[in-house]
C-alpha cells in the first residue's frame, strides 16, 4: 500500500487520544505510522492537503442496495462500491432484496469474494426467512458463520412468531435482527404520507400510526424474547420517542433513519415528483425535526442512504407507477450535516453525523471500535465539512434529485455543505476528484 501524508487535519475521534486536535497523520504499510503537529514527508509519499479538512474512522452506510445479483444494470456491485467511496464510505451494509435472495451461505460468499479487492468493504445482510417469504426461518446460524452482517427480509415482518424466533437466535449469534416497521394493512396501496398534502393531491396515504404500531409490537416481542433488534428506518416523532424510552429501559434496540428523511417532508411531493416516493414515506416537518433531534442526542444510532437506484425506463413513469426508493449514497453526509446544522451548531452537527456513520453502526452490528492512534490499522475517511457539496455522479441510478433540488428551501446556506474527499483502508485508498 502507498505511503500517504494527511496534512493539518482535524481529528474527530471522541474515544481516541487526539480528538479535536489538528495534526499531520502519516500512513505507511496499511497502518498509522505517526501523528504529530508537523511531519516531513518521506520520499515517494502522496500528500493529501486540504486546509480546514478533517478525518474520522471510515464511514459506514448501514443500508444500501446495489441490485446485485438480479438487477445489475441498475447499479452493480463494483459500481456501487465506487459510488460508496465517492460518498466517503469505507464500509457498506448491503440489503437482502436481491434475486436470488441471500438465504444461503453461497450468496454471502459471492458478495464477499467479489468485493475483496475494493477499498470499500461490503457487508451483506442475510435473509431472516427462506426466500424472504416470511414463512420459515432461514439457517441463521450457518449464515452468521459465512460472514453475514445481520438478518433482514428488507420488508415488514408480519408474523410475530417469525420475529420472536429470529430474536431468540440473535441472542446467541450476537447479530441484529433488522425489521422494517410498517403495517401495510392500514394502507397497502399508499403512495405517500397520509395527511393534508395527500388529501389535497387526492392520493392514498400511509398514516404515521402504521409505523408506531409496529414499533410498539416489535418492542413488546423484544421484551419477551430477548435478543438484538434494529429498526431499519424510522420516520415519525412518536417512533423515535418509543425507542428512546426502550433504550432507557435497557432493551437491546437500535435504529436508523435516512439522510433524505432529514431533508424532505410530505409537502415536497406536491408536484407529483416520483423521485421522492420512498418507504417509509416522508412525513411532516415536525417528524423531520424529531428525526434530526434523534440523531443529535444519539437515540437514532445510524444514518443510512437506503440507496436504491433505478434505471431510466422504470424511473421515468407516472407518479403512481414510480418505484419506491432513491439514490443517496454520494450525498448522505452533506444532507445529514446540512440538516443538523440548521438544528444545532456546526460543531455539534458534524460530531453527531460522524457518530451516526462510525460509532453507531459499529455498535449496532457488533463490530470492534476503531481508534485513530499510532499503530492502528488504517480505516479512515477524509472530508471537509465547510465545502459546498458537489456530486461526482458515479451511481448509475436515474432516480436522483438534482443538486439544486437538494439545496432546498429550508437551508440558510442555500446549498448542501460537506464534501467527502477520500477514503483510506488497509485495502487501499480512494481520492475523490470533482
Amino acid at each position: 500500500m502507498e505511503t500517504i501524508l494527511l496534512k493539518s487535519v482535524r481529528i474527530i475521534d471522541p474515544n481516541g487520544p487526539h480528538h479535536g486536535a489538528v495534526r499531520d497523520v502519516l500512513i505507511q504499510s496499511g497502518a498509522i505510522a505517526e501523528i504529530s503537529e508537523q511531519i516531513e514527508a518521506p520520499s515517494k509519499t502522496q500528500i493529501w492537503d486540504q486546509p480546514g479538512s478533517a478525518i474520522s474512522a471510515s464511514w459506514i452506510d448501514g443500508q444500501a442496495d446495489f441490485c446485485d445479483p438480479g438487477h445489475e444494470p441498475n447499479e452493480g456491485l463494483e459500481n456501487g462500491l465506487q459510488a460508496a467511496l465517492s460518498g466517503g464510505f469505507g464500509h457498506v451494509v448491503l440489503n437482502s432484496g436481491t434475486q436470488p435472495p441471500p438465504d444461503h451461505k453461497s450468496a454471502i460468499h459471492y458478495i464477499l469474494k467479489r468485493s475483496a479487492d475494493s477499498p470499500c468493504h461490503a457487508h451483506p445482510l442475510a435473509c431472516i426467512s427462506q426466500g424472504r417469504l416470511g414463512d420459515q426461518l432461514a439457517e441463521l446460524h450457518d449464515l452468521s458463520q459465512s460472514g453475514a452482517a445481520g438478518f433482514s427480509d428488507d420488508r415488514p415482518i408480519d408474523r410475530t412468531e417469525m420475529l420472536r424466533r429470529a430474536l431468540e437466535y440473535s441472542e446467541s449469534i450476537n447479530l441484529p435482527v433488522i425489521t422494517c416497521p410498517l403495517d401495510h394493512g392500514l394502507s397497502s396501496d399508499a403512495l405517500m404520507h397520509e395527511g393534508i398534502t395527500s388529501t389535497r393531491m387526492g392520493v392514498t396515504g400511509n398514516p404515521g400510526s402504521s409505523e408506531i404500531m409496529r414499533v410498539q409490537r416489535d418492542l413488546e416481542i423484544l421484551r419477551y424474547a430477548g435478543g438484538r433488534l434494529h429498526f431499519s428506518i424510522l420516520s415519525t416523532a412518536e417512533a423515535v420517542q418509543l425507542v428512546r424510552s426502550a433504550k432507557k429501559e435497557g432493551l437491546q434496540v437500535t435504529c436508523g433513519t435516512t439522510a433524505h428523511h432529514l431533508i424532505f417532508i410530505d409537502e415536497d411531493l406536491s408536484s407529483f415528483d416520483g423521485t421522492l416516493r420512498v418507504s417509509p414515506p416522508f412525513r411532516s416537518n415536525a417528524d423531520r425535526k424529531a428525526l434530526c433531534q434523534g440523531i443529535l442526542d444519539g437515540t437514532i444510532d445510524i444514518l443510512v442512504s437506503d440507496h436504491r437506484p433505478q434505471d431510466l425506463e422504470h424511473h421515468d413513469v407516472e407518479f403512481a407507477l414510480s418505484p419506491t426508493g432513491m439514490v443517496g449514497i454520494e450525498s448522505l453526509f452533506a444532507e445529514g450535516f446540512t440538516a443538523l446544522s440548521e438544528a444545532s451548531s456546526a460543531a455539534k452537527a458534524v460530531d453527531a453525523v460522524v457518530r451516526s456513520l462510525t460509532v453507531g453502526p459499529r455498535e449496532a452490528f457488533g463490530w470492534p471500535a476503531v481508534r485513530i492512534e499510532v499503530g492502528a490499522a488504517v480505516d479512515l475517511t477524509w472530508f471537509h465539512d465547510q465545502q459546498a457539496w458537489t456530486s461526482s455522479h458515479v451511481s448509475k441510478g436515474a432516480n436522483t434529485v438534482g443538486e439544486q433540488q437538494l439545496a432546498g428551501k429550508r437551508w440558510k446556506s442555500g446549498a448542501l455543505q460537506g464534501q467527502p474527499l477520500g477514503v483510506i483502508t488497509a485495502r487501499g485508498s480512494f481520492l475523490r476528484t470533482v
